[in-house]
C-alpha cells in the first residue's frame, strides 16, 4: 500500500446565484423566481407585485419551449364573447324647450297618434303572417321585418315627443328620420327558436305587465313634469332618466313581441357602469346610467302603476257586479 493520499476532488462549479465571497446573500423574499436570472450585482429586484418579466415569457423559453400567447394590453380574454342582441335607444334631450309647445303638447301630438293607431293596426295583421313564417323557417321575411321596424321607430319618436323628452316635432317618416334627436338601433336579424316563436304570447306576459305598470305610472308623473316645464322650460334630470328608461324598456318589449330580437326586455333601471364604460358612450341614453334620483322616480312610477292597476281592477269588478245585480228589463203589455 502507498502512503500517498488520493488527489483532492475538483472544486464545485460556481453558482451564478451565489454572491461574491464575503458578501451576504439577499434577504429571503428577494430571491429571483426559479428559472430566472438574478439582477446584476448591486441592483435590487423589482418590488413585490410587479412582474419580473411580462406574461408570455415563462421559464423554459430559453430552452426552446413555445411561448404562450399574450393578451394585448392586459385585456379581458372574454371581451370577444358575443352579447345578446338588444335594441338601443339614443335620446339627445335635456335641452331647453319652447313653453308654448309644452303647453299644447297633447294637442300637437293628436295627428301623430292617429297615424300611429293605423300603423299598429296594420302591423298586427302583418305580425300574424310573420309569426307563421318564423314558426317554420326560424326567421322573419325581410319585408315584414322592415315594416315592423318602421312601426317601432315611429312609435318611439311619437312617445318620446309626447313624454316631453324632446321639443322637435316628429316627422311623418315611416322608416328613417336621421335628423331627429330620438333614434332606435335594432340589431341584425338572427335565427329564432321555433319553440320561442310558438310560445311568444306566453313569453310576452312578464314584459307586458312591466310595460303596462310603468306606463301607467309614467303617465301620472308626466303631468307633474309638464307643470314644472311650463315654468322652467327644461325637463328635470331625474324625469329624463326615468322616462328614457321606460321608453327603452317599452321599445325592447315591442321588438321582442314582434320577433325582431330573441332577447327578453330588460334594463328598466339603466345599465351597470362596470359593464358599459364611458368611453363607448354614444348618447346620454346609450348606455343609460341613471342617477339615484332617477331610480327613485322609477320606483315611484312602479308604485303608482301598481295602485292604478289595482284600482282599475276593483272598479271593473264593482261595475260588473252592479250591472249583474240589476233586474232584467221587461216590457209589460196592457190587456
Amino acid at each position: 500500500m502507498s502512503d500517498q493520499l488520493p488527489p483532492a476532488p475538483p472544486p464545485p462549479p460556481e453558482d451564478p446565484n451565489q454572491p461574491p465571497y464575503g458578501q451576504q446573500p439577499p434577504p429571503y423574499g428577494q430571491q429571483p423566481p426559479y428559472g430566472q436570472q438574478p439582477p446584476p450585482y448591486g441592483q435590487q429586484p423589482p418590488p413585490y407585485g410587479q412582474p419580473q418579466q411580462p406574461y408570455g415569457h415563462p421559464y423554459g423559453q430559453q430552452q426552446g419551449y413555445p411561448q404562450y400567447p399574450q393578451y394585448p394590453g392586459g385585456g379581458d380574454p372574454y371581451a370577444g364573447m358575443q352579447r345578446e342582441p338588444e335594441v338601443q335607444l339614443d335620446v339627445h334631450g335635456l335641452r331647453p324647450q319652447k313653453r308654448w309647445t309644452v303647453l299644447i303638447r297633447l294637442i300637437l301630438a293628436i295627428p301623430q297618434l292617429i297615424v300611429l293607431y293605423f300603423l299598429l293596426l296594420a302591423g298586427f295583421f302583418v305580425l300574424i303572417v310573420g309569426w307563421f313564417a318564423a314558426l317554420f323557417t326560424g326567421r322573419l321575411p325581410a319585408g315584414i321585418r322592415d315594416f315592423l321596424i318602421g312601426i317601432v321607430k315611429y312609435q318611439v319618436r311619437v312617445h318620446g315627443y309626447l313624454f316631453l323628452l324632446v321639443d322637435e316635432y316628429p316627422p311623418f317618416a315611416f322608416f328613417e328620420a336621421p335628423g331627429y334627436p330620438i333614434q332606435v338601433d335594432v340589431p341584425e336579424a338572427t335565427r329564432l327558436n321555433p319553440a320561442a316563436v310558438f310560445f311568444r304570447i306566453i313569453l310576452m306576459i312578464p314584459g307586458w305587465i312591466v310595460t303596462s305598470v310603468v306606463g301607467e305610472g309614467a303617465a301620472v308623473v308626466s303631468f307633474f313634469v309638464w307643470i314644472i316645464m311650463l315654468f322652467t322650460g327644461v325637463q328635470p334630470e331625474a324625469a329624463f332618466g326615468a322616462t328614457s328608461a321606460m321608453l327603452r324598456f317599452e321599445t325592447r318589449f315591442m321588438a321582442f313581441s314582434g320577433m325582431l330580437t330573441p332577447t327578453q326586455p330588460k334594463g328598466l333601471f339603466g345599465d351597470v357602469p362596470g359593464a358599459s364604460g364611458e368611453a363607448d358612450r354614444r348618447s346620454p341614453t346609450r348606455p343609460l346610467f341613471m342617477s339615484s334620483n332617477a331610480r327613485t322616480l322609477m320606483i315611484v312610477m312602479i308604485v303608482i302603476g301598481v295602485i292604478a292597476a289595482i284600482s282599475n281592477s276593483v272598479w271593473n269588478s264593482d261595475t260588473s257586479s252592479s250591472n249583474s245585480g240589476k233586474a232584467p228589463y221587461t216590457v209589460s203589455q196592457q190587456r
